[in-house]
């Protein structure tokens, strides 16, 4: 039982990590959506460019695009985490 434990809470720990300390707040992503969407419907998307590493210990690299354009890339131990972390790099690049 100890094996399943270590391995849910690593990887669970960055969306733990990221939904603990933004409680009552809106996340990277909701705001970046709710800024590009303020001039109307936009598609935006999260692509997943790259994994590494064991299962039990990936890191991904996610691009988020608006309407086809590249805003950034992000990297996480989720995806989750890679996206939210490509929608705050967007956020501070505009």
């Amino acid at each position: 039982m100890d094996k399943a434990k270590e391995f849910i809470v690593d990887n669970l720990k960055g969306a733990i990590e990221i939904a603990s300390t933004h409680v009552g707040q809106k996340d990277y992503k909701t705001v970046l959506q709710e800024k590009l969407q303020v001039k109307g419907n936009v598609k935006i998307e999260y692509i997943v460019l790259d994994s590494k590493g064991p299962d039990h210990d990936k890191t991904f690299v996610v691009e988020v695009k608006c309407d086809g354009k590249s805003l950034a890339c992000g990297e996480g131990r989720t995806k989750k985490a890679a996206e939210m972390e490509a929608a705050r790099q967007a956020l501070q690049n505009n």
